[in-house]
């Protein structure tokens, strides 16, 4: 799949592993609790070696905290051989007593495992499916040098959890390091997926976070060619942090690749993502995260990137990510509805480059939608980056409904003073085109989104193509910005920021707007041209002595050599 190299590692990739032995069957008998079924005993694997899978497995749990299979030693690989390993009648979930009183809440404590390591090293699983696990399908604690490779982990979760410490989660894949007695992490090391699948891992339960994959406290990581689909959990109760259904779930992780992976179509009764992240060197290469959706929460994104330093996103797309909830983001966090990327809260230094978000949109009167949103965030670039079509159904002058291609948001205030984020951000030969506080119903095929059920018409007051809020030293050079229902570039409460040789082309309010600034900011070499209802507003608010020069449309050429530094007005008689 995709050209990636799936082989195992060599022996020279993993220093000390035994020597190659031959192949131990495993027959769904040994499964089972073996041959005798008055004497039912788990499958353990205690020896190196390689184990093969030689039938399909319809595993039956002895108990709602069993496991299929346990690797209890280093130098292992299991190969499934293209087989599935499937539960069937699963067993009743246990239930607390006193959900309240648990850290990780929840009525459910117990959960089955399809394949389960820990503490151990240089392990392969490959090769073949894993079904229907009430809980998680494959999980690996504190577990180094793992590869798994070509799996397939589906409808998984169901009304099993996994307590990984944190939060009660259930799903697909679970990677994780640990925490040692004094609360420090233990990094798992050396972790690759390649070309695994794990779709329709879906659930339940209240306070659960529904994942297809879980890659937790890790380092050097590698995720290629992998699919994260169609994850779901219809609750809409909090899972003790925002998003409660994520197609891939990176947390706490450092030196992390993902390349050429898709999560599409998770949806949540609360909140979904894509693709999240939280920690340090993060690359995402060629990524896609489209469709992810909720049709009663706060926030749907694609790409959910949070309290991370030193990222690199390059050539990945969000499309079509939504919130057809009208009262999304009541509550105390009003940051976004629906976004394509949403950067924040506190990532610090980052790269995006050549990313498209097209199409993302929500109805909610409480907070943005958009194309990409930096969210209290410095010094984060992005290049060659394209938002088009996104837009917000309920934007008014009234409300918070906003709706841009390009945010960079209001920093945050620090606990120990000051603010966090909201400087050095910079757009450069970025497109914003066709963002949109209107909607009028998509030509699709049913089932249409409900977010598109009937045209509505918003206040292009609460609209651009670029807005920037709060920011300091912000930059945006060489951009386009054309066609959006509100302004081309907003600037609102800024200081010292540098908008340089910029087109505005036929936006319906403004072409640039320096409203309220908190500082002097410098606007040169900019190009505005048939903005506004009567194509005469093209600057709004800049600074006096900001040089601007017009020409109406069939006049004479103006006298003199064009000037760098300043701006071209330009309007229709």
């Amino acid at each position: 799949m995709n050209g990636v190299d799936s082989r195992p590692r060599t022996m020279s990739e993993h220093p000390g592993a035994s020597a190659r032995l031959p192949a131990t069957p495993i027959t769904a008998q040994d499964i089972n609790g073996g041959p005798d079924p008055e004497r039912r005993v788990p499958f353990v694997i205690t020896a190196p070696g390689v184990y093969t899978l030689v039938e399909d497995v319809d595993w039956v749990a002895r108990d709602a905290n069993a496991r299929a299979i346990t690797i209890a030693s280093d130098d292992v690989t299991l190969d499934l051989c293209g087989r599935t390993l499937r539960q069937i009648d699963p067993p009743a979930p246990v239930v607390a007593p006193d959900p309240g009183a648990r850290p990780c809440r929840g009525e459910v404590v117990s959960g089955n495992v399809g394949v389960f390591a820990e503490g151990r090293t240089r392990l392969v699983i490959r090769n073949g499916s894993v079904l229907g696990i009430q809980g998680v399908g494959i999980a690996a604690r504190a577990c180094s040098q793992l590869d798994l490779l070509d799996l397939s982990v589906r409808r998984c979760g169901g009304d099993g959890v996994f307590d990984t410490g944190f939060l009660c989660r259930n799903g697909g894949i679970f990677v994780m390091g640990a925490r040692d007695a004094a609360g420090g992490v233990a990094f798992a090391e050396g972790v690759r997926m390649i070309n695994c699948v794990c779709s329709e891992n879906t659930s339940r339960l209240d306070f659960v976070v529904t994942l297809g994959a879980l890659v937790l406290f890790c380092d050097d990581v590698q995720v290629k060619g992998c699919v994260f689909n169609r994850t779901a959990n219809t609750s809409a109760q909090p899972s003790g942090v925002q998003f409660n259904v994520v197609g891939a779930d990176f947390v706490i992780c450092r030196n992390v690749l993902v390349e050429d992976c898709e999560a599409h179509d998770n949806t949540s009764g609360g909140e979904p993502a894509g693709f999240f992240a939280w920690g340090e060197n993060y690359k995402f290469l060629r990524c896609r995260a489209n469709r992810n959706f909720t049709l009663t929460g706060n926030r749907a994104c694609g790409f959910n990137i949070s309290t991370t330093s030193n990222l690199e996103m390059i050539e990945c797309e969000a499309d079509g990510n939504y919130n057809a909830n009208p009262a999304a983001s009541a509550d105390a966090v009003k940051d976004f509805s629906a976004l394509g990327f949403r950067i924040g809260r506190a990532v610090y230094r980052g790269l995006l480059e050549g990313c498209r978000a097209l199409g993302n949109h929500g109805a909610s009167a409480n907070a943005p939608a958009g194309g990409f949103a930096l969210h209290a965030t410095r010094h984060v670039v992005l290049r060659r980056c394209v938002a088009v079509g996104n837009r917000n159904a309920s934007g008014t002058a009234e409300d918070d409904g906003l709706a841009a291609g390009f945010i960079a948001s209001t920093p945050l205030a620090d606990p120990q003073g000051g603010l966090v984020g909201g400087e050095g951000n910079a757009f450069i030969d970025c497109i914003a085109d066709g963002n949109t506080v209107h909607r009028a119903p998509l030509f699709v095929q049913p089932p249409a989104p409900p977010v598109d059920a009937g045209p509505s018409r918003g206040d292009p007051r609460k609209g651009a193509g670029f807005l920037l809020e709060r920011q300091s030293d912000a930059r945006i050079i060489g951009c386009q910005s054309a066609n959006n229902d509100g302004k081309g570039i907003w600037l609102r409460a800024c200081a010292r920021a540098l908008v340089e040789g910029n087109t505005l082309s036929r936006n319906t309010l403004y072409g640039i707007q320096d409203e309220d600034p908190a500082g002097l900011s410098a606007f040169t070499g900019n190009r505005a041209h048939l903005n506004g209802s009567r194509h005469r507003h093209n600057y709004v608010g800049l600074p006096p002595g900001t040089p601007v020069r017009k020409w109406t449309l069939g006049s004479p050429p103006l006298d003199g050599p064009p000037d760098g530094i300043a701006n071209l007005s330009i309007r229709l008689p």
